[in-house]
């Protein structure tokens, strides 16, 4: 039976006053916010003509950081905006909205070099220049509308296409551009606390854990307020887990229960990791009392590259490149694996959607040819997240690791870093304490038990 939709959720035909409203505002704005503001961007439907929309003008802005984030607030409020809240996409973004007679205003608060910068706007500009694509996506919305009755079963009946756009969108922009990662702008390292420290890793790993899945079309990305779930449907629990928990004690049981159906019911594996930050505190207790077991502790550090200096020593016989093509991505895959069919295929998957500006770099050591260490860096949250350092068994002690955490260290310096930030599991923990790593918190791994 079709559902009526509520009142305050409706679509309109395509209104040529949009754009003109959209730069009446963002003049106001750019009075306001001053050199604070590094751009403005509209996006959504109502930047996208012919295209019906829900009658709100979606802008994204830009700011160099956001640690000045309350007085940009209070700012925006004196303009009639709600006080900005924190989006469920990872690190410092925010959220704020007003509505003025018959028009709505979403403002989305980005860090400059946030990777969903580029993904809205690619999305936008993908579906101005092809206008079939667009009308596919304002049919689907059409139907949605006239199916659901509340908007948050609108907006998950969106999901797949948007998904796909998003996937089409970003390969199109990589091939009309040719821009690179930018470099950093935060501060130095003496400026920072470690609260900031501690909340800018949480979201670098969560980029880390996300940033691909939300263009692969096979790999499930849901974001909810509660926490975010990456599904690759591969029979392998590194590319199936849920992240950042954020809810209250007196749900946990549904909480956890629901994420953990989730992927029971699709008969995967799958692993629930615990940050400093998640909500309730007691998660892993609660985790427990649902079956889970605590199988793996990974140690919070971070490094001063402002007082780090050092003149790698690279063994004569290993050479390390950056690896973009599927060759490449596949050898950095089978270093270590525990499933190599399920590790092919994930980095066969990224390697078709991989470009010159995503936060991510991957590395491949070789000594002969062969593939022996790897690493990955992301690039986000004024920090460099040093991932995945593996070296195959049979190579160890060769100093090979070393060799590929210096490298990158000195990648990130050259980019401007000023901290740089890993979880480093019991194995590594001796090497990053020589290189001059602190601790500072640590990350759980939990699975269902057998």
């Amino acid at each position: 039976m079709t559902k009526h939709i509520e009142s305050e959720f409706k679509l309109e035909n395509y209104n040529h006053e949009w754009p003109k409203i959209f730069l009446t505002e963002k003049t106001l704005l750019q009075e306001a916010l001053g050199s604070e503001l590094q751009a403005i961007y509209h996006i959504g439907s109502t930047s996208i003509p012919a295209l019906a929309a829900k009658p709100i003008i979606d802008m994204i802005l830009v700011f160099d950081n956001l640690d000045m984030i309350q007085a940009v607030d209070q700012k925006l409020i004196k303009l009639g905006y709600a006080p900005a809240r924190k989006m469920i996409i990872p690190h410092r973004s925010f959220i704020t909205s007003k509505k003025l007679d018959h028009i709505g205003y979403h403002l989305h608060l980005y860090e400059r070099g946030d990777p969903q910068i580029n993904r809205h706007v690619n999305f936008k500009e993908y579906l101005i220049e092809h206008p079939k694509k667009a009308q596919e996506y304002q049919q689907l919305k059409l139907t949605l509308k006239e199916k659901y009755h509340r908007i948050h079963d609108y907006l998950l009946g969106k999901d797949a296409l948007v998904q796909a756009i998003d996937r089409k969108a970003k390969l199109w922009f990589s091939t009309q551009t040719n821009h690179f990662l930018q470099p950093n702008t935060g501060p130095k390292a003496s400026e920072w606390s470690l609260e900031k420290m501690m909340t800018c890793m949480e979201a670098n790993l969560n980029v880390h854990m996300t940033h691909f899945a939300q263009y692969i079309n096979d790999v499930n990305l849901t974001r909810m307020p509660d926490y975010t779930l990456v599904n690759s449907n591969l029979k392998d629990d590194t590319f199936n887990y849920i992240i950042r928990a954020d809810f209250d004690e007196q749900s946990a049981h549904q909480k956890i229960k629901q994420a953990t159906d989730y992927f029971t019911s699709r008969h995967l594996p799958f692993s629930w990791w615990i940050s400093p930050a998640d909500r309730p505190q007691n998660l892993g207790n609660l985790l427990q009392k649902n079956g889970y077991v605590n199988t793996e502790n990974n140690i919070a550090m971070y490094l001063n590259l402002d007082d780090w200096h050092t003149n790698i020593v690279m063994p004569k016989e290993l050479k390390i490149v950056r690896v973009q093509d599927e060759k490449g991505l596949r050898d950095f895959a089978l270093v270590l694996s525990n499933d190599p069919t399920a590790f092919s295929t994930y980095f066969s998957w990224v390697s078709q959607i991989i470009s010159q500006e995503d936060p991510i770099e991957f590395y491949v050591g070789y000594v002969n040819n062969k593939p022996v260490v790897r690493g990955l860096t992301c690039y986000y949250a004024q920090v460099a997240g040093l991932h995945w350092l593996s070296t195959c068994p049979e190579e160890r002690n060769k100093g090979y690791g070393t060799a590929m955490q210096e490298f990158r260290l000195s990648r990130a310096q050259e980019l401007g870093y000023h901290i740089a930030v890993l979880q480093a599991s019991p194995e590594g923990y001796a090497l990053y304490k020589k290189l001059g790593y602190q601790e500072c918190g640590t990350y759980k791994e939990f699975k269902l038990a057998d």
